[in-house]
């Protein structure tokens, strides 16, 4: 499995971050990861199998949730402590799973869907993007080659300029396992065991996930929401991803203070 590791073991509980569909740990890369390992955090970024460098790429839609959970245990092995998981998108629904059913320091849900499952984004995406939910159905059944990536990059980011300076980053979008989407589209109306402290973010530019769901989410854990306004979906490299840093970084010195 790809592991990323950043900033140096300290007192503070370690971070373990999820990427979502459709990419890789490369995601948190570029900014996240240099930005709190600089503000004193430390942990890792995994690749889920057949993500990123990760192994099984060609067996991607032979993976369901579960496999994924697998992973995400894995990742949390790293460390001598339960981490906090930070997911976006996906990578935040599978954190939410593992949560139900093992024990972690905390939640951080970045634009992701909830346990209600992802009928709600595809609703979402159906209404407001009709052509976006066009080309993600290209991409699940047929990969990029059939797909406009041009579309979907555009939705990920705030403002077309962003959109065509990230244009880089789209090669690297890949095949998401259409079993594992499919399953996660069922609700999951089990009760957490444990509350943990949670921390719901999502974008009013967000073209993938309701804000609906960043209030549930928050209700269920009993923690708090966020809606940041102008932050799209693909908010850890977009232009307002510093807004969205600050946002986790206060919500984690307030919710875990240095011993």
């Amino acid at each position: 499995m790809e592991v990323i590791h950043f900033g140096s073991p300290n007192r503070r509980p370690p971070l373990l971050f999820i990427h979502g569909a459709f990419c890789g740990a490369w995601v948190w890369r570029r900014l996240f990861l240099p930005a709190f390992a600089q503000a004193g955090w430390w942990g890792a970024a995994i690749s889920l199998r057949g993500h990123g460098t990760s192994e099984g790429v060609e067996k991607i839609n032979s993976y369901g949730v579960a496999d994924y959970l697998e992973d995400i245990a894995e990742g949390t092995r790293l460390f001598d402590q339960p981490p906090i998981l930070i997911g976006h998108s996906l990578g935040g629904y599978l954190a939410q799973k593992f949560a139900l059913d093992h024990p972690v320091k905390g939640l951080v849900l970045l634009s992701a869907p909830s346990l209600l499952g992802l009928q709600g984004s595809m609703r979402h995406i159906a209404l407001r993007k009709p052509m976006l939910a066009l080309h993600l159905g290209a991409l699940i059944a047929f990969g990029t080659t059939h797909a406009d990536m041009r579309v979907i990059g555009k939705a990920l980011f705030s403002d077309k300029e962003e959109a065509e300076k990230m244009a880089a980053m789209l090669p690297l979008l890949q095949r998401e396992s259409s079993r594992a989407l499919q399953e996660a589209s069922w609700p999951d109306f089990r009760k957490p065991k444990t509350q943990v402290p949670t921390l719901a973010l999502t974008g009013d530019n967000d073209a993938f996930v309701p804000e609906f769901d960043a209030r549930y989410e928050a209700h269920f854990w009993n923690g708090k929401s966020k809606i940041l306004r102008g932050v799209s979906h693909a908010s850890m490299l977009d232009s307002r991803w510093t807004d969205v840093a600050r946002e986790i970084m206060g919500w984690l010195m307030g919710s875990f203070p240095e011993e």
